[in-house]
């Protein structure tokens, strides 16, 4: 979701040469020179096989505190956590409690096209309803915290912007009527259903919703104006709720989707959905056109991230930024060519302004 949307002392996990897949010392050379020239700031975790064979933090989780971003730093993952909402409803769909042709009339019948619109619709962004994040006044009235009331108002408000099934155009607005079924159905907030169904069966220890625990600490999100990190406002997480809501680590988003795609949390059947273009909470991950990968990207205040899975290298990777001051597909190119064992020269940031 995004909102208009690594320090010489590296963390590293250690693994042996017949573990390394990429040049791990590249991949620090990367992030050494980010850092050094103060160019990003955030964490990266890269799985293979199921297992942890790297891990690499730089920056600061709080620039004014000086607090130094490590492995367990959380961040606003963005628009990653619609995977989580959309593994979620797959769940009820495989228990009976809902269909992927239920209409939306079935719990919301004063929204646009009701009567029309699927849940597959709403996963696969085929609704037509309107991205309240586009509103005119969004930036403003995101700041403060907003009830289910107020969001399905500003919803209903907003109407629809082309028929249902007519067409695919990425909308938030989907993945927030998704979170307030899934309530509706079990009787629960969102946190604790997400808990209760994918946290606690996977062991993601530093995986929550915002929402729920907004006193935690998770790191703060920075655009870098006159050379100085500045915090940009950053939107009240009772808005975004499934679209975008949930706070994690790298490694707890590789952890999640090595349990997706090992069968953990959804069947084989439903995985086979999930997978097919256009996708339900997952997409084909266009930065290379010769290497399949699918996952989700996400960008929220200043966050970026991004959870990709490989299944040519039986790899997973994460990362996620809470600032970036370089041409970011430039250091998500640079990421994926080094994973890939692919040709690739680090950047002279030493000449960038």
């Amino acid at each position: 979701m995004k909102i208009l949307v690594f320090f010489c002392g590296f963390l590293f996990v250690a693994t042996s040469l017949s573990a390394q897949v990429f040049e791990t010392k590249k991949m620090d050379s990367l992030f050494f020179l980010l850092e050094k020239y103060d160019k990003a700031m955030g964490s990266l975790s890269v799985y293979h096989k199921g297992e942890s064979v790297y891990q690499k933090s730089i920056g600061y989780a709080d620039v004014d505190k000086k607090i130094k971003a490590t492995a367990h730093t959380k961040y606003r993952t963005g628009s990653v956590s619609k995977m989580f909402t959309a593994t979620l409803v797959m769940q009820l769909v495989e228990e009976g409690k809902l269909s992927l042709e239920t209409k939306l009339a079935a719990f919301y019948p004063e929204l646009p096209n009701a009567d029309e619109t699927t849940i597959q619709q709403l996963l696969q962004h085929k609704s037509g309803l309107f991205d309240i994040i586009k509103t005119p006044n969004f930036n403003e009235w995101m700041v403060e915290k907003r009830s289910k009331d107020e969001l399905l108002s500003k919803i209903k408000e907003s109407g629809s912007v082309f028929s249902p099934g007519e067409k695919r155009d990425y909308s938030n607005t989907n993945y927030i009527i998704l979170s307030f079924i899934l309530e509706d159905i079990e009787n629960k907030d969102f946190g604790k259903i997400l808990e209760r169904r994918i946290l606690k069966p996977l062991k993601l220890k530093n995986t929550y919703y915002g929402e729920n625990n907004p006193k935690k600490f998770v790191s703060i999100s920075y655009e870098k104006k006159d050379g100085v990190w500045e915090k940009p406002i950053h939107i009240d997480l009772s808005i975004p709720r499934g679209a975008a809501g949930i706070i994690s680590t790298p490694e707890d988003l590789n952890k999640f989707m090595n349990g997706l795609f090992d069968g953990k949390l959804v069947s084989e059947n439903s995985l086979a959905i999930m997978k097919e273009e256009p996708g339900i909470g997952m997409y084909p991950i266009p930065i290379l056109q010769e290497e399949k990968m699918i996952g989700h990207m996400g960008g929220m205040d200043a966050f970026k991230s991004l959870l990709v899975y490989m299944p040519h290298q039986d790899m997973t990777f994460a990362y996620t930024f809470n600032g970036v001051d370089y041409a970011y597909k430039e250091i998500v190119m640079g990421i994926f060519h080094i994973l890939l064992n692919k040709e690739y020269a680090l950047p002279k940031l030493e000449s960038v302004n």
